[in-house]
C-alpha cells in the first residue's frame, strides 16, 4: 500500500510539472494559427490563448494578450471582462475596478460585473459606494455576499443598527456563517448586550460545537458576565482545537484567577507571555496571580513587579495600579518599610486612590511609629468619606495612637 502511494505521488508531480509545458506547446501553436488567420479568427485564438495562460497563472502575459484585442473607439465587452478578471487576479485592483466601473455602466443587469466592483470598492474602503451599488443588486437579487458587503461598510462606518440589520438578512440566507455570526456578536459584546451575543454563539455552536472564533464569542461574553466557569469551559475548548492565540489563553488564566485556581492562572498567563511579552499590565497580572502564596517571593513575584514597573510609558493610572498591587504584596509579607514606599507611590501616581493614606499611616503605626502615622491618617481624614466603615476604622485608629502617645508620656 505505502508503495502504491509512493508510485501515486510520483505519477501526479510528473503530471503536474508535464501540465504547464503541454500548455506552452499550446499557446505556440495558437501564436503560429493566430499568425495566418483573419481578424475574428485572430480574436478568438488570443482569447482561448489568455485563457491558458490564466490557468497557468501567468496573468501579465494573460493580460497583455487580451491588451493586444483592444481597438480605438470599440467596446469589446469580452475582452474588457477578462482583462478585468486578470487584473483583479494580478493584484492590480485600481486597474480592475477602472474596467468593472465601465462594464457596470455598459451592461447594468450583468450582476457578476457588479459583484466584483462592489468588491473592489470595499476593498478600496468606499463604503459610500458599497452601499449604494450593495442596495442597487439587492433590489434584484439577495445575494449573500452582497449582504455582508453592505452590513461590512454600515459597521466601518459605525452604523451599526444598519449593519445587523444586513448581518441578519445574510445569516437567515446561511445560518452557518461564522464570520457574520462573529461580527454581530463583536456589535452586541460592545453594547453590552452579552445574553444576545450568547445566543448567537450557542446557536451556531449546535451546527459546529468546535469553532474556535465562535467558542471564543462565547468565553468572552461569559466573561464579561462574571461567569467565569463557563467561560473557562469556552476557552479550554476552542485551545484544544489548536488555537494557541493570545486572547483566549490570557482570558482562561483570567477565570481561573477568579476561581482561585492560580496556578492553572500562572500557566495560561505565562502562555499568553510568551505569545505577547510586550503588554506592561500582563506582567503586573502574573505577579498579582502569584502573589497567593503558592509561589516564591523573591524569585517568582517580585521580578515580575520590577518587569511591569521596567516596561512602563508614562500612564499614571497603570502604574498606579503596579505599585498598589506590589505594594499590597509586600504589605501581606509585613514588609512594613518597603510597602510604605510602594503605597506613596501609587498614590503620588493616582491622588483619587485616598485608602493608600490609610495604609500607610497603618504600616507606620505597626513601626510604632505614632507620628508618621497620626500624620497620615489625618490626610486621610481630611480626603477620605465620612460615614463610611474605612472613615471610622481611621477614627478609631487615631483615638488608640493618641491613647497610647499619652500612656507613654509623649
Amino acid at each position: 500500500m505505502k508503495k502504491f502511494r509512493i508510485l501515486m505521488t510520483a505519477a501526479l508531480a510528473a503530471l503536474c510539472l508535464a501540465a504547464p509545458a503541454q500548455s506552452r506547446r499550446d499557446i505556440a501553436e495558437l501564436d503560429s494559427l493566430a499568425a495566418v488567420s483573419d481578424s475574428a479568427a485572430v480574436r478568438s485564438l488570443v482569447l482561448r490563448k489568455a485563457a491558458l495562460l490564466r490557468r497557468m497563472y501567468c496573468f501579465d502575459e494573460a493580460a497583455e494578450a487580451l491588451t493586444s484585442l483592444l481597438r480605438p473607439g470599440v467596446m469589446d465587452l469580452e475582452v474588457l471582462g477578462e482583462l478585468a478578471d486578470c487584473n483583479y487576479q494580478a493584484g492590480r485592483f485600481e486597474d480592475a475596478a477602472n474596467l468593472y466601473f465601465i462594464l457596470t455602466s455598459l451592461r447594468p443587469d450583468d450582476l457578476g460585473f457588479q459583484v466584483r466592483y462592489i468588491s473592489l470598492a470595499s476593498r478600496a474602503r468606499d463604503f459610500q459606494e458599497v452601499v449604494a451599488r450593495g442596495r442597487e443588486v439587492l433590489q434584484r437579487d439577495t445575494l449573500l455576499h452582497v449582504l455582508t458587503l453592505v452590513g461590512d461598510a454600515f459597521n466601518q462606518m459605525e452604523q451599526r443598527d444598519s449593519a445587523m440589520r444586513y448581518y441578519s438578512a445574510a445569516l437567515r440566507r446561511r445560518p452557518d456563517n461564522a464570520s457574520v455570526v462573529n461580527k454581530m456578536s463583536r456589535i452586541l459584546l460592545d453594547r453590552k448586550d452579552y445574553d444576545g451575543a450568547l445566543a448567537l454563539a450557542d446557536d451556531y455552536l449546535e451546527l459546529d460545537p468546535l469553532d474556535i472564533d465562535i467558542l471564543r464569542v462565547k468565553g468572552l461574553a461569559h466573561y464579561l458576565k462574571e461567569e467565569y466557569k463557563p467561560s473557562a469551559d469556552a476557552f479550554e475548548t476552542a485551545i484544544e482545537q489548536g488555537d494557541d492565540t493570545y486572547a483566549p489563553h490570557y482570558y482562561l488564566a483570567k477565570d481561573f484567577s477568579h476561581l482561585h485556581l492560580y496556578k492553572e492562572a500562572d500557566e495560561h498567563f505565562i502562555r499568553a507571555w510568551q505569545l505577547d511579552s510586550t503588554k506592561a499590565s500582563l506582567a503586573m497580572e502574573i505577579a498579582e496571580n502569584r502573589s497567593h502564596g503558592l509561589f516564591k517571593y523573591e524569585s517568582d513575584v517580585k521580578p515580575w513587579f520590577e518587569r511591569a514597573l521596567a516596561m512602563m510609558e508614562p500612564d499614571h493610572e497603570l502604574l498606579s495600579s503596579i505599585y498598589q498591587y506590589y505594594a499590597t504584596a509586600e504589605y501581606s509579607r509585613q514588609k512594613w518599610d518597603l510597602a510604605i514606599s510602594l503605597y506613596k507611590a501609587a498614590y503620588e501616581y493616582n491622588p483619587k486612590y485616598t485608602s493608600a493614606l490609610s495604609t500607610i499611616a497603618y504600616c507606620y503605626e505597626q513601626k510604632k511609629d505614632y507620628k508618621n502615622a497620626i500624620y497620615y491618617y489625618e490626610r486621610y481624614l481630611d480626603e477620605g468619606k465620612p460615614g463610611t466603615k474605612a472613615y471610622q476604622f481611621v477614627e478609631e485608629s487615631l483615638r488608640f495612637i493618641r491613647a497610647e502617645r499619652f500612656m507613654e508620656g509623649e
